[in-house]
């Protein structure tokens, strides 16, 4: 899938560069960046808060960028964004301020931190919940015969 961001020259540079250091392209770093965040989050934003973009800046220090991500990929940024209450690239923008020194010092063996992705509906007293799942959970089976029980 393809998306765009709207990302600070300085922000895409440094990207950029970590990508070719780390042998993988751009939109690769992007994913990778962005989900170190998650493990940040304790508790969603609450509802009603609008989305937070990134200071306002001269048109000349911005540039869009072509973001190539697979489907869960792109789940996983839409899911960030609705919880943090951030846009994608501003989420990004934190993410290399706090991790890009942290994964360039790091030996990369796995590209993609949470490679599944999972969206669970289930019925509790009536009220419906829906769960969302990044990676590859322990007891899939229960969870699966969880949701088609309902």
């Amino acid at each position: 899938m393809e998306t765009t961001l709207n990302i600070r020259v300085d922000i895409l540079e440094r990207v950029a560069k970590a990508a070719q250091l780390k042998n993988m392209t751009c939109s690769e770093m992007i994913v990778l960046l962005i989900k170190q965040v998650m493990g940040d989050i304790r508790f969603p934003e609450p509802i009603g808060r609008l989305v937070r973009y990134q200071e306002r800046r001269w048109p000349k220090d911005w540039r869009v960028f072509h973001v190539q991500v697979r489907e869960d990929d792109y789940e996983y940024l839409v899911d960030c964004r609705r919880l943090f209450k951030m846009s994608v690239s501003l989420i990004l923008a934190y993410a290399v301020q706090r991790y890009l020194s942290k994964l360039l010092k790091r030996k990369m063996t796995d590209n993609y931190h949470f490679m599944n992705y999972m969206l669970i509906r289930e019925t509790i007293d009536n009220l419906i919940s829906w769960r969302l799942i990044w990676g590859f959970p322990p007891n899939l089976e229960k969870l699966l015969a969880s949701e088609t029980s309902d």
